[in-house]
């Protein structure tokens, strides 16, 4: 009778491990019914622009998850999954909605497609939903067929917690784009560079000093400056910006390994130099009766005239696009304007 008794005993533990184990495979990262398989194949948070994202107060943080979901098509008919009709989160007995208004279009990403998914077929889905970190909510997938078997609501366990290290790192690409500029522009040391950022450095190095010596030679118009003195002003130059220069960067844009940044900054406006070095040779002009030589005289002040110019905060931000590659950060060089703004602002000193 002993022995009868721990069997049944055994069999009723086995039995409730059972149950538990059915009842947590249709409330987890996947599930399925007569007509689909779901289940969630990656998450991660978002930016969407400006005005969308992360939202931070003292008592909670939430912001925008992309949840990735892989959809089988069991039957042998079509079936349609709307992301923003279909598919619901739910917040315990709060019923909430996915987000249908976003606009990624700057980072070329669209999430607006209607999932329908043929026969037997497999389909990725995207739904965005704006959550709290670290709290667990239920996604319900509802699925539209012609099928006689009644579409039924697949539920899904999403725990945000798996997904955090994503939404601490939204705001990297800024950082990674302000270890970029004072690196390369204005010869500061940044941990953030070898962090964050994948570039070129040399080349990059180069095409600044190739865009600022092309600046000075066109304020000195009867005088071609060596290369050895560029060289040196040049370092005069990225002194200056470092110590005068600042920049705010935020990332309003993050998905998919895109970004768009935005920057407000100031930086030396070099345009004032053409007027400077007028003053100068007219100085020289004034002490020597001829022009013969002001601008040698000029070019000898250039560290004087260089600490007299005042930096300017610019008019508008400029709007970098960054891509990750291979797993930092860099500006999207296949855009010649978004390569030409930086160039612009921080070694030829343009102002925007």
């Amino acid at each position: 009778m002993k022995k009868f008794g721990i069997f049944t005993l055994l069999i009723t533990v086995i039995m409730a491990l059972a149950a538990c184990s059915s009842t947590s495979e249709k409330t987890g990262a996947s599930s399925s019914s007569k007509i689909i398989d779901v289940s969630i194949d990656n998450a991660s948070y978002i930016l969407a622009g400006k005005n969308e994202g992360v939202s931070e107060d003292k008592e909670t943080k939430k912001g925008l998850l992309a949840v990735h979901l892989k959809v089988k098509n069991k039957t042998d008919s079509e079936v349609s999954i709307s992301p923003y009709d279909d598919i619901k989160i739910y917040d315990g007995e709060k019923q909430l909605s996915p987000e249908d208004n976003l606009s990624l279009s700057d980072l070329g990403i669209d999430y607006s497609e209607t999932g329908s998914i043929g026969a037997e077929k497999v389909k990725d889905i995207t739904v965005i939903v704006n959550v709290e970190k670290d709290k667990k909510y239920e996604l319900g997938i509802t699925p539209y067929s012609d099928s006689t078997d009644k579409a039924e609501e697949v539920k899904l366990a999403l725990d945000t917690k798996k997904y955090a290290a994503s939404f601490d790192t939204l705001n990297d690409p800024a950082k990674a784009l302000t270890a970029y500029i004072e690196t390369i522009y204005m010869d500061k040391e940044n941990a953030d560079y070898e962090k964050y950022v994948s570039a070129d450095k040399a080349a990059l190095q180069e095409e600044a000093k190739k865009a600022f010596k092309e600046k000075i030679q066109d304020a000195f118009t009867d005088l071609k400056i060596s290369d050895k003195e560029m060289d040196k002003q040049y370092i005069n130059y990225k002194s200056s910006l470092s110590q005068k220069g600042k920049i705010d960067a935020e990332t309003v844009g993050n998905a998919e390994g895109k970004a768009v940044v935005l920057v407000q900054y100031s930086n030396i406006p070099l345009d004032d130099l053409f007027d400077l070095v007028d003053d100068y040779n007219e100085k020289y002009y004034q002490k020597t009766g001829s022009y013969d030589g002001g601008e040698e005289y000029a070019l000898s002040k250039f560290d004087v005239i260089l600490d007299s110019i005042e930096a300017k905060d610019s008019k508008d931000k400029l709007e970098i696009l960054m891509v990750k590659k291979d797993g930092k950060w860099t500006v999207d060089l296949s855009d010649d304007y978004v390569e030409e703004q930086i160039v612009d602002a921080f070694a030829a000193g343009y102002g925007y």
